[in-house]
């Protein structure tokens, strides 16, 4: 059930951190069409039910508002320096671990209470895609989720030179080539289609999705034979993961 007697309105208002989070880059503008503002995801605000682990115990609190990187909550607990909340969103329950970033006292009919904003530390991938869809207002429960998979931009040849850093570019192809998914690299247009997936949550990290679609040709038999490679990379490109 939603939890009961704690509003926001007990509360002056706080002063965020704007040096949190960063302005996403380029790829994040030109796959949602829109320019960002400062904060990294967009946050959806509340009062959403939840609850946060006591000891052994889950107890009521009121999420203010979440995004895909952070949520503010009310409780009427002291909460140590992290921990564990689930929030219902719409017929959904997610979980999340989360580190505190500031505290603010307050008082709910007449007892103490805290405010908190906090950051992610933990979350599956599945509940951070279902997350993410809540906070652009898209639906929570997606019923083909191997469709939702497919639902990727393609790139144009210039998008790619434009998004994409050419030293990335290269180490993409490279592990193509590594794997028999591509054939070694010539003077010649490698046989490949990029397209974009967004960011997605790996691992804990917040990545970006990209597949590649790639294909070679067998010189004796003529046959040609395709790939469909998924990779995950941060935001400078150091960081990358191939899906085998």
């Amino acid at each position: 059930m939603p939890p009961v007697g704690i509003k926001a309105e007990t509360f002056p208002p706080c002063v965020e951190n704007h040096n949190r989070e960063a302005m996403l880059n380029d790829l994040i503008t030109f796959f949602t069409g829109a320019p960002q503002n400062r904060r990294k995801y967009p946050r959806r605000p509340g009062p959403f039910p939840a609850w946060v682990a006591v000891g052994n115990q889950w107890a009521p609190c009121a999420c203010l508002d979440i995004s895909g990187s952070g949520l503010g909550v009310v409780t009427g607990a002291a909460l140590p320096d992290e921990a564990n909340f689930r929030v219902k969103l719409e017929s959904r329950n997610i979980t999340i671990r989360a580190k505190r970033v500031w505290t603010q006292p307050g008082q709910s009919q007449g007892k103490p209470a805290w405010r908190y904003g906090l950051t992610f530390t933990g979350i599956s991938a599945d509940d951070w895609d279902a997350l993410v869809r809540f906070c652009n207002n898209e639906a929570v429960v997606v019923e083909n989720k191997a469709q939702k998979e497919l639902e990727l931009v393609k790139l144009k040849a210039d998008d790619v030179d434009r998004l994409i850093p050419k030293r990335l570019q290269d180490q993409l192809l490279a592990m193509l080539v590594s794997r028999g998914r591509l054939a070694p690299i010539t003077e010649k247009t490698p046989l490949v289609q990029y397209a974009y997936g967004g960011v997605v949550k790996r691992q804990g990290k917040a990545l970006h999705r990209l597949a590649i679609h790639s294909r070679v040709v067998d010189t004796t038999t003529g046959e040609t034979r395709a790939f469909d490679t998924r990779f995950f990379f941060d935001d400078q490109g150091t960081n990358v993961q191939m899906d085998e």
